[in-house]
């Protein structure tokens, strides 16, 4: 084999595996590394009829808290947190939710979280699993576009659902495109 030939192959070898990672990363995330930098929304409130909850804390996979406010009743408390890709937060996999209830509930400074008191809301929620590949490669193929996490506490439960976000025509307002979950 000629120097002249092996660099061909080479550079072809390269040129294919470049072009195979980026098919791969088309799709839904799987890997650490694709699940990283992904911008999300994420959206939380209590769901229609649930009691108040104090001492709130929704923590991924990758132990990152995504949202913990001290009380949510249903006159407030729920909210909206955007992360951005540009962070190294990954996409979650799974979403911890829990709440407290009785004496001496407060937030940890240390450490992070809320301590004391009592958890009696304790739920693990798939969310990776219940996202579409579709909904994966719709986001990606454009700027603006943005998946829309949803978490509605339940008295025995979270219910959760997902949507993608995107601007407007004019860029002046928020659109959505694709949904699905529990509501």
């Amino acid at each position: 084999m000629t120097s002249t030939t092996a660099k061909r192959l080479l550079l072809i070898f390269a040129l294919v595996n470049v072009c195979l990672a980026a098919c791969a990363q088309t799709g839904k995330p799987q890997t650490d590394r694709e699940l990283k930098g992904m911008s999300m929304v994420v959206e939380y409130k209590l769901a229609p009829g649930a009691s108040p909850k104090r001492g709130v804390s929704a923590t991924t996979d990758a132990g990152n808290e995504i949202f913990s406010p001290s009380a949510m009743t249903p006159q407030g408390g729920g909210g909206t947190n955007a992360f951005g890709g540009g962070t190294n937060m990954s996409f979650p996999r799974w979403v911890r939710v829990t709440w407290r209830e009785g004496p001496g509930i407060d937030m940890d400074f240390k450490r992070g979280g809320w301590i004391g008191g009592t958890i009696i809301g304790d739920y693990k929620v798939d969310v990776l699993s219940r996202i579409p590949p579709d909904v994966f490669r719709y986001v990606g193929a454009a700027p603006g576009r943005v998946i829309v996490l949803k978490f509605r506490l339940k008295d025995d439960g979270v219910l959760f659902a997902w949507a993608v976000q995107e601007t407007s025509a004019n860029g002046h307002a928020w659109v959505y495109k694709m949904a699905g979950g529990d509501f």
